[in-house]
């Protein structure tokens, strides 16, 4: 097992490790860079954007993802503006994941398993009973291009705290858990404490296959040889902290949905109210009006009072680093 502060470092850990001691194993999808059967935990899994220089991570395609996918939804309409690849691991042309974490976490067989999850742990603060089922032996032994990666989460609380383990039976190190992964289940791990009067814990995952595909190589060597940012101007930045009730928090969802869907069709969020005061949610509904703003031509002028509005923060960082970026907009 090894440990690491957060995200970013983990990501960069875990590069150095595949690059030196991975084994090369053909795949499906082309060569890879694998370390078999690995555990990392993140220390501090709410410092939860990717930074490394090279990676050019998208923070705000990260957030709606990780959005869409606690809402219980697995439509590309929704999701291909901001993950432009997302229908070729579509099975119905582009219309839907079929194995979409959102449903299963939200409506499996009728069970919200978030809710389940949630009921355990208040009617039982210390049971071990609090897990959820991301792979369905129903359905997912079948030729596909949409198979769970990640398999099962369990949360455990122990001393006020809240951790979150993740099982994966796959985990590509690019796209998967710099690209995602740890992202979504960072924010499901603050939610759910948030939701138990807990405080975030840790978040572990165990992979089987950790690997870095070797079309990623080069870029990999380039974000290990590049030197990073000054570290204080990441860590320990301000963050939008999630503070909803659970009783509140499936209206408030909503409403943050709807916020969306009019900025990604159009609208700017200055001409719109935010129903709620949730400074995580307000933050991320303000990200994706920088975003959606800077992708339909927004001047520095124009941009400038929506970054702003992020305040000293590391959303702020990571946002005013993508909107920099040569070509940005092409992404």
């Amino acid at each position: 097992m090894v440990s690491f502060r957060n995200v970013n470092s983990a990501f960069t850990g875990m590069l150095s490790d595949l690059i030196t001691a991975g084994t090369q194993i053909d795949s499906r999808n082309g060569l890879t860079l694998e370390l078999p059967a690995q555990t990392v935990n993140v220390e501090a899994p709410l410092e939860r954007f990717v930074f490394a220089p090279g990676r050019n991570n998208n923070p705000f395609a990260a957030i709606a993802e990780s959005m869409w996918v606690i809402a219980g939804r697995n439509d590309l309409a929704y999701l291909t503006p901001y993950l432009r690849r997302a229908p070729n691991f579509s099975d119905d042309g582009g219309v839907t994941w079929r194995a979409g974490y959102g449903p299963r976490l939200r409506n499996w067989g009728g069970v919200d398993q978030l809710a389940a999850v949630r009921h355990e742990l208040h009617r039982s603060p210390m049971s071990r009973r609090a897990a959820i089922s991301l792979f369905d032996p129903s359905q997912d032994f079948q030729d596909s291009r949409d198979i769970p990666c990640n398999n099962w989460l369990h949360f455990l609380s122990r001393n006020g705290r809240l951790d979150l383990s993740v099982a994966a039976r796959s985990t590509d190190v690019w796209w998967g858990f710099s690209g995602i992964n740890a992202f979504e289940w960072s924010v499901l791990l603050e939610m759910m404490a948030r939701w138990l009067d807990l405080e975030p814990g840790v978040l572990t995952f165990f992979t089987s296959s950790l690997h870095l595909y070797e079309k990623h190589l080069s870029r990999a060597r380039n974000v290990l040889s590049t030197a990073g940012p000054d570290i204080s101007s990441y860590v320990g930045r301000s963050m939008f902290r999630y503070d909803t009730e659970w009783t509140e928090a499936g209206a408030a969802l909503s409403q943050w949905m709807d916020l969306e869907e009019h900025l990604r069709t159009g609208a700017n969020l200055g001409d719109l109210v935010i129903p709620f005061d949730d400074p995580m949610l307000t933050g991320y509904i303000r990200a994706l009006d920088v975003f959606w703003a800077f992708k339909r031509g927004a001047t520095p002028s124009d941009l400038e009072p929506r970054l702003v509005s992020l305040g000293d923060t590391d959303l702020a960082v990571v946002a005013r680093e993508y909107v920099n970026r040569p070509n940005a907009r092409d992404h």
